[in-house]
């Protein structure tokens, strides 16, 4: 077999390993704890001390496995061996622990039809404690199995709805990769293209006629190819898109972005950039200079961008342009602009937009329910389904309990006002944001509920957060915790605190699960990068270390500013060589070359059928280099090159000479020419097993 590739689901491959690494955890966790529920081990007999070992030898084995390789076959059926062996033991409390193992290795196993082996583990439980204890055995063992068991069939839910979520962003990515290798296929074509038939004729131009004015417009042209995106820079961003709009106006802009990266609505971002975009075209037309400074500060619900360049300044009113283009754009997104400076002062423009503050509060962004529901379709359906397994467990528990001890009419009202408080917030999630006016009802009902019931009533506890779980598709994990704090704080103030646990549970997979939808929509949502991405790629990959000095050439021809050293002529060789040098394998090579010639050294290539890589080849020519040569020829095939200096070294240096060049490399040496002759890589002799020729 040959190598394998590279996982191309990475997205999902994070998502599973995530899991795994979360279950894991978690058990290394539950192992001391399910000692600890034990208690005294003292009071343990051997075969119950021998059990307890059994149990937590078998909890440490699946963790280490999940936090490994992941679980599988065999953690499952370690997880039925801890439930069967926990289950038997004497416990002054429920085995939630063994009980609840098995259940989440299904979930994170990606087991074929998963709900049939969920609900024999909840079976099993129910039988063993059954043999155990008998029928009260059996009664308080069926509850326990419902809780457990439809809080497993509903993280089920959630898990599969991630793990679709996952692909789906996953088949994303491969499409932008396989978009994105076409147009870098056709780009490579194109820059050759360019490069042979634009930018060698402009450098000689700017070299020989700098003032003229086809020459400027030829300069123009090649600077606009020259100065899209870097290679990796996402279009998508705003950093990104305002150093190309800078670059575009050939501005020197230095750009600063402060705070964490964060998702804009479209209409904010072209607003923005189309404003910032007039501010810098203002600086290029009208401030007398090519230097401006854009600062650009991102927070979570705001945005403040702010150009300012130390020219001219403004000088009477404001124009049509600054009117319209700036402050009329900032306003059509309800931002704010601001204009100002001084003759001779220069000039800032300042930018701000902030979410509406509703919105910024309740965590009802666009950016938060927008990636949801590329993720999912629609997220008030999928918390439809999350909500009604979780209802439909608490209440089967409620009737269960009740048949020992039956729940007053009002909690059985109570239910059925959460359950419908529900299915209307899930309807509204559907057609679009919820009001914000519904979250209200959301705090105030599940608080009214909890501070009514009794510690026999967990399953009312268990519905009163449902509606907060429904609306967690769409507001922030902070808005989340806001929901939820009033119950929380009314069960502590009644001294109930055990009854938080289940519903937190829940509500921490909600959130995890809407966390990593709300990433995989992200990446549904972001666009492929465009193919101007793949040009500057292209570019980037063919000029190497060039590039910068020949858009700097570039952009000052004709001007004071225009650098002598390189001169534009060696650029269009250096340009030239990397046609015909191409790739990262012979970079050396043509900065090697590139030193010769800036040295007065004129160098010829003479290379057919050029080898992989040539960085023995351009420490020689380094060497050769140093002999006083003026004129430089460099000939060959991919066994062996021939480097041939005129005139040769003074004899002092010729009996240096072997010692300076590389491994592998003979020289014969006279006053009148130098022949240096070896391998153009040693690296890939090396790989081929070609040692002999290295130690000769």
């Amino acid at each position: 077999m040959g190598p394998r590739r590279p996982v191309a689901r990475a997205f999902g491959a994070a998502v599973e390993r995530g899991l795994h690494r979360a279950l894991g955890l978690a058990l290394l966790v539950a192992a001391p704890a399910f000692v600890v529920r034990l208690g005294p081990l003292e009071d343990l007999d051997e075969v119950e001390l021998l059990s307890a070992g059994a149990v937590v030898l078998c909890l440490l084995t699946i963790a280490l496995r999940c936090l490994g390789r992941g679980p599988g076959g065999f953690d499952l059926l370690l997880a039925t061996l801890a439930l069967a062996v926990g289950t038997t033991m004497a416990h002054p409390e429920p085995p939630v622990v063994p009980l609840v193992t098995p259940l989440l290795v299904v979930v994170a196993a990606r087991r074929p039809r998963p709900a049939v082996p969920l609900l024999a583990i909840a079976v099993l439980y129910a039988v063993l404690r059954w043999a155990e204890e008998g029928t009260p055995g059996l009664r308080e063992g069926t509850v326990e199995a419902v809780l457990a068991g439809g809080t497993a069939l509903a993280l089920l839910a959630l898990v599969s709805r991630v793990r679709q979520a996952a692909l789906r962003a996953d088949a994303r990515l491969d499409s932008h990769r396989e978009v994105h290798r076409a147009h870098l296929s056709a780009a490579e074509v194109e820059t050759t293209a360019f490069l042979h038939d634009d930018l060698v004729p402009t450098l000689l131009a700017v070299g020989s006629l700098p003032d003229s004015p086809d020459t400027h417009a030829a300069a123009r042209a090649a600077l606009t190819r020259l100065t899209g995106p870097a290679h990796g820079e996402d279009t998508a961003d705003l950093v990104t898109a305002l150093r190309a709009a800078a670059a575009r106006e050939m501005l020197d802009a230095q750009v600063v972005s402060r705070g964490p990266r964060t998702h804009l609505p479209e209409a904010v971002r072209e607003a923005v950039l189309g404003a910032a975009g007039e501010a810098l075209r203002n600086v290029a037309r009208h401030s007398g200079q090519r230097q401006a400074t854009v600062t650009v500060v991102r927070r979570p619900t705001a945005l403040r961008v702010r150009v300012e360049d130390s020219g001219a300044g403004l000088s009477g009113t404001q124009g049509v342009g600054i009117r319209v283009a700036i402050l009329g754009r900032l306003e059509s997104i309800g931002g704010t602009a601001r204009v100002t400076g001084s003759p001779g002062g220069g000039t800032v423009v300042e930018l701000t937009w902030r979410a509406r503050l509703v919105a910024r509060l309740l965590g009802l962004t666009t950016d938060l329910e927008q990636p949801v529901r590329a993720a999912v379709g629609d997220p008030g359906g999928v918390a439809r389904q999350v909500a009604a397994v979780l209802a439909a467990t608490y209440l089967t528990a409620g009737i269960l309990l009740g048949r020992d001890q039956p729940a007053p009419t009002w909690s059985w009202a109570a239910a059925a006002l959460l359950v419908a408080l529900v299915l209307v917030l899930a309807t509204a999630m559907s057609r679009g944001a919820p009001h914000p006016a519904l979250l209200v009802p959301v705090a105030v009902v599940p608080a009214g509920v909890v501070a009514l019931v009794d510690p026999a009533q967990a399953w009312l506890v268990g519905c009163a957060v449902l509606p907060a779980l429904t609306v967690a598709w769409v507001v922030s994990g902070r808005m989340l915790l806001v929901l939820l704090a009033p119950s929380g704080a009314v069960l502590l103030a009644r001294g109930l605190p055990e009854l938080l646990a289940l519903p937190l549970v829940d509500a921490l997979a909600v959130a995890l699960a809407v966390a990593v939808c709300r990433r995989a929509g992200r990446v549904l949502t972001a666009p492929a990068r465009p193919e101007v991405t793949a040009h500057a790629a292209a570019l980037s990959a063919a000029l190497g270390p060039i590039l910068r000095p020949v858009v700097v050439a570039l952009r000052t021809v004709g001007t004071p500013d225009a650098p002598t050293e390189p001169a534009p002529a060696l650029l269009a060789q250096a340009v030239r060589d990397c046609l015909y040098l191409p790739g990262p394998g012979h970079e050396e090579l043509r900065i090697a070359i590139d030193q010769l010639r800036r040295g007065g050294i004129h160098v010829d290539t003479i290379i057919t059928d050029l080898p992989p890589a040539t960085r023995t080849l351009a420490a020689a020519l380094a060497t050769a280099g140093r002999t006083g040569a003026t004129r430089v020829t460099v000939s060959g095939n991919p066994e062996e090159v021939t480097v041939v200096a005129v005139p040769g070294p003074g004899p002092e240096l010729a009996e240096r000479l072997p010692r300076l060049l590389p491994v592998a490399w003979r020289v014969d040496a006279d006053p009148e020419v130098a022949v240096l002759s070896g391998p153009p890589d040693l690296a890939t002799l090396i790989r081929r097993g070609d040692r002999r020729r290295v130690r000769d």
